[in-house]
Order: structure tokens, then sequence, then C-alpha cells
């Protein structure tokens, strides 16, 4: 049986070719996927699906992630709606182990599961994915 079969993801990024390859590779992990481009039209969806997990991009317009992640926080019991933060976004004055560990203290202040950057290999985004939904 696959991993992620019947667990819905709800993918919030302004990029659409990575929205279409991320979403290609979840489905192909038997994950079934909904889509928004900013926070704006994520919270609009949440009216009317309920996602396993959400996947959040720091960086985007008209609502980005961390806005997000608060009107998550003040609308929703977060026990029931799970985010996480896969980005690029990372301080790049500082050295990459310390970056990431001061982004995933403040992701995990807010809520958030998780901190992934979009450059590690997909194969472990997934691992964490799976991980995450157990």
């Amino acid at each position: 049986m696959e991993k992620g079969k019947n667990k819905l993801i709800l993918l919030v990024d302004d990029d659409q070719d990575f929205l279409e390859i991320l979403s290609t590779k979840l489905k192909d992990q038997g994950f079934n996927i909904e889509t928004a481009k900013n926070g704006k039209e994520a919270l609009e969806k949440l009216q009317h699906i309920k996602p396993d997990l959400i996947i959040l991009d720091v960086m985007m317009p008209e609502m980005d992630g961390i806005d997000t992640a608060i009107e998550l926080a003040k609308n929703f019991n977060l026990n029931e709606v799970k985010f996480i933060f896969l980005t690029n976004y990372g301080d790049d004055n500082w050295p990459q182990e310390i970056s990431l560990k001061v982004d995933e203290n403040f992701a995990k202040q807010i809520g958030a599961l998780a901190y992934i950057r979009k450059q590690q290999p997909l194969e472990n985004i997934i691992e964490t994915l799976n991980k995450l939904l157990e």
C-alpha cells in the first residue's frame, strides 16, 4: 500500500512550476493534492476542505506563509490543522546550519511541525511528510 494513501495535502506556493512538480511527485506517492497560489487562497479553500497537512511557502504575494500561519493559529485548532513550511527562504548571511536552526525554532513557535528547505532532495521531503502523517 502506498504510504500517502488517502492523505490530503494542501500545497501553497506562488511558483506554478514548483506546484506542478511537487504535486505530481506527491500524487505518485499516493497523496491527494489541492493547491493554492497564496495564503489568502489557501484560507478560502480551508472553508471547504480539511487537509491532513498544509505545506506553506514563506515568501508569497498577497498573503505570505507567516501571515497564513498566524491566521491558521487564530482561526483553527492546530491539533486538527497541521502545517509545515517548505521554502527557499533563508538568511544567507549566516552559516546554513545556524540559519536553518533559527528558522526551525521560529516555525515551531508559531505552530509549524517542520521547516524544510526546497533545496533538499525530493526523496527527503517525501520521507519527512510520511513521518509527519503517520
